[in-house]
C-alpha cells in the first residue's frame, strides 16, 4: 500500500504531477460536497477546476432518501450532466438487467428504491403483516404465506428502510434458506450516514449482517465500496487503468 500523502503540504511541483497522474476524479456527495443540504464552501469551486483541467467527473452516493432528479438538481452549482450522477437505484436497475433477472423482486429499503425498481418493469413483493401476534404459531403461518406469495421472487435487493421492521429481515431469510442461490444484492451497507456535524443516523448493515449470518449467504454489495461499483464506472467511463483515478470520500 502506497503512503498516505498529505496534500496541502505538496510542493507546486509536486501537486502539478499529482493532478497529472489523474484523468477520473469521483466524488462521494454526502459529509463531502455537502452536510445535509448545505454546501461546503469550495466544493463546487473544485469540481469546475477539475472540469477545467479536463478530467472526467463523476458524482457517487449511497443515498436513497432522494430521487435522481432531486439529486442532479442539488448539483446544479458543480454543473453535474446526466450520466456524471451515479445513485444506488441506478446501479441495481443496471445490475438486474445485466443478469436479466426475472420481475418479482423482495425489497427492503425506501419509496425510491422501490419506487425506481418499479418504474424499470420489476414488481415489488413485500411481505405483509400487522401487528404479529406472539405466538409460534401465528409466526409460523405468516411465513408460510409469505413464501407462497413470494415463489417468482428472482432476487433479493436490501437498503435502508428507516421504517424496517424483524418480519422484513425474516422474509430475507426464508427466500435464502429455501433458494440458497437466489440473487441476494445490497445496495450499501452503510453503518451510518451524516445528519448534521454532530448527528449520525443508523445505517442498515445490522440488518445486513445479520440476516448474512443466518442465512449463510453473503450479499453482493451494488454501492460503494464494491467492485460491483468499480466494473460499473469502469463500463460506464471506459477506464482503461484505475490507476487514473482520484475517488474523493469522507471516510
Amino acid at each position: 500500500m502506497k503512503p498516505i500523502v498529505n496534500l496541502a503540504e505538496l510542493s507546486p511541483e509536486e501537486g502539478r504531477k499529482f493532478v497529472n497522474s489523474i484523468d477520473y476524479v469521483f466524488s462521494d456527495m454526502d459529509g463531502v460536497l455537502f452536510l445535509s443540504n448545505l454546501l461546503l464552501e469550495g466544493s463546487d469551486l473544485c469540481i469546475e477546476k477539475f472540469r477545467q483541467l479536463g478530467k472526467h467527473i463523476a458524482f457517487v452516493t449511497n443515498n436513497t432518501f432522494s430521487t435522481f432528479e432531486v439529486i442532479k438538481t442539488k448539483l446544479q452549482k458543480h454543473n453535474a450532466r446526466e450520466h456524471e450522477v451515479i445513485t444506488p437505484p441506478v446501479i441495481a436497475v443496471d445490475y438486474l438487467k445485466s443478469i436479466n433477472c426475472p420481475t418479482d423482486i423482495y425489497c427492503i429499503g425506501g419509496h425510491v428504491l422501490k419506487d425506481t425498481l418499479t418504474k424499470a418493469g420489476y414488481n415489488i413483493v413485500d411481505i405483509k403483516f400487522g401487528d404479529l401476534e406472539e405466538s409460534m404459531p401465528s409466526l409460523k403461518d405468516v411465513c408460510f404465506q409469505f413464501l407462497e406469495q413470494a415463489k417468482d421472487v428472482g432476487a433479493i435487493v436490501l437498503d435502508l428502510d428507516v421504517n424496517f421492521k424483524l418480519m422484513q429481515a425474516e422474509g430475507a431469510i426464508l427466500l435464502l434458506t429455501k433458494n440458497p442461490n437466489m440473487e441476494f444484492l445490497c445496495v450499501a451497507t452503510d453503518l451510518s450516514g451524516p445528519l448534521t456535524e454532530n448527528i449520525e443516523f443508523i445505517g442498515n448493515r445490522f440488518y445486513v449482517e445479520a440476516i448474512e449470518r443466518i442465512s449463510k449467504k453473503k450479499c453482493t454489495v451494488l454501492g460503494k465500496p464494491s467492485i460491483k461499483l468499480k466494473d460499473f464506472l469502469t463500463e460506464r467511463f471506459n477506464i482503461e487503468s484505475s490507476d487514473r483515478v482520484l475517488f474523493i470520500g469522507d471516510a
